[in-house]
Protein backbone atom coordinates (compact mmCIF):
# COMPACT_ATOMS: atom_id res chain seq x y z
CA UNK A 1 0.00 0.00 0.00
CA UNK A 2 1.29 3.44 -0.88
CA UNK A 3 2.18 5.95 1.80
CA UNK A 4 -0.52 8.24 0.37
CA UNK A 5 -3.21 5.59 0.97
CA UNK A 6 -1.88 4.91 4.48
CA UNK A 7 -2.12 8.62 5.25
CA UNK A 8 -5.68 8.78 3.90
CA UNK A 9 -6.72 5.82 6.06
CA UNK A 10 -5.08 7.31 9.15
CA UNK A 11 -6.81 10.68 8.68
CA UNK A 12 -10.15 9.02 7.85
CA UNK A 13 -9.92 6.93 11.02
CA UNK A 14 -9.10 10.00 13.13
CA UNK A 15 -12.10 11.90 11.72
CA UNK A 16 -14.39 8.90 12.22
CA UNK A 17 -13.23 8.25 15.78
CA UNK A 18 -13.99 11.88 16.65
CA UNK A 19 -17.37 11.69 14.88
CA UNK A 20 -18.51 8.57 16.76
CA UNK A 21 -17.27 9.98 20.09
CA UNK A 22 -19.00 13.34 19.59
CA UNK A 23 -22.22 11.97 18.08
CA UNK A 24 -22.75 8.75 20.04
CA UNK A 25 -20.23 8.98 22.91
CA UNK A 26 -18.65 5.67 21.90
CA UNK A 27 -15.08 4.60 21.24
CA UNK A 28 -14.55 2.59 18.08
CA UNK A 29 -11.93 0.08 16.93
CA UNK A 30 -11.46 -0.07 13.17
CA UNK A 31 -10.59 -3.47 11.72
CA UNK A 32 -10.81 -3.01 7.96
CA UNK A 33 -11.00 -0.44 5.18
CA UNK A 34 -11.82 -0.38 1.50
CA UNK A 35 -11.28 2.30 -1.10
CA UNK A 36 -14.19 2.99 -3.42
CA UNK A 37 -12.86 3.21 -7.02
CA UNK A 38 -11.56 6.76 -7.50
CA UNK A 39 -13.45 7.22 -10.76
CA UNK A 40 -16.70 6.77 -8.79
CA UNK A 41 -15.97 8.58 -5.55
CA UNK A 42 -13.10 9.76 -3.38
CA UNK A 43 -14.34 7.70 -0.46
CA UNK A 44 -12.89 5.14 1.89
CA UNK A 45 -15.13 2.84 3.91
CA UNK A 46 -14.12 1.84 7.40
CA UNK A 47 -15.53 -1.09 9.36
CA UNK A 48 -15.03 -2.05 12.95
CA UNK A 49 -16.81 -2.34 16.27
CA UNK A 50 -17.63 -0.50 19.47
CA UNK A 51 -14.66 -0.82 21.81
CA UNK A 52 -15.30 -3.61 24.31
CA UNK A 53 -18.26 -4.94 22.27
CA UNK A 54 -17.05 -6.87 19.23
CA UNK A 55 -20.64 -7.85 18.46
CA UNK A 56 -21.61 -4.17 17.94
CA UNK A 57 -20.40 -3.49 14.41
CA UNK A 58 -19.99 0.01 13.00
CA UNK A 59 -19.38 1.36 9.52
CA UNK A 60 -18.34 4.75 8.16
CA UNK A 61 -17.74 6.16 4.70
CA UNK A 62 -15.36 9.11 4.65
CA UNK A 63 -14.82 11.53 1.79
CA UNK A 64 -11.04 11.88 1.64
CA UNK A 65 -11.12 15.19 -0.22
CA UNK A 66 -12.85 16.90 2.70
CA UNK A 67 -12.37 14.27 5.45
CA UNK A 68 -16.02 14.30 6.41
CA UNK A 69 -18.15 11.32 7.39
CA UNK A 70 -20.70 10.94 4.59
CA UNK A 71 -22.47 7.77 5.73
CA UNK A 72 -22.40 5.78 8.94
CA UNK A 73 -24.08 2.85 10.58
CA UNK A 74 -24.26 1.99 14.26
CA UNK A 75 -26.17 -0.72 16.14
CA UNK A 76 -29.82 0.04 16.90
CA UNK A 77 -29.21 -0.06 20.66
CA UNK A 78 -26.72 2.80 20.30
CA UNK A 79 -29.06 4.84 18.08
CA UNK A 80 -31.88 4.47 20.60
CA UNK A 81 -29.60 5.48 23.51
CA UNK A 82 -29.13 8.97 22.03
Amino acid sequence: MSSEKKEIIQKAEEVSLAYFKETYDIDVVFTDHKFIPADLSHTVSLTGYVQGHKDQEIFAMVDYDTYTVKTRSVPDEIKSAK
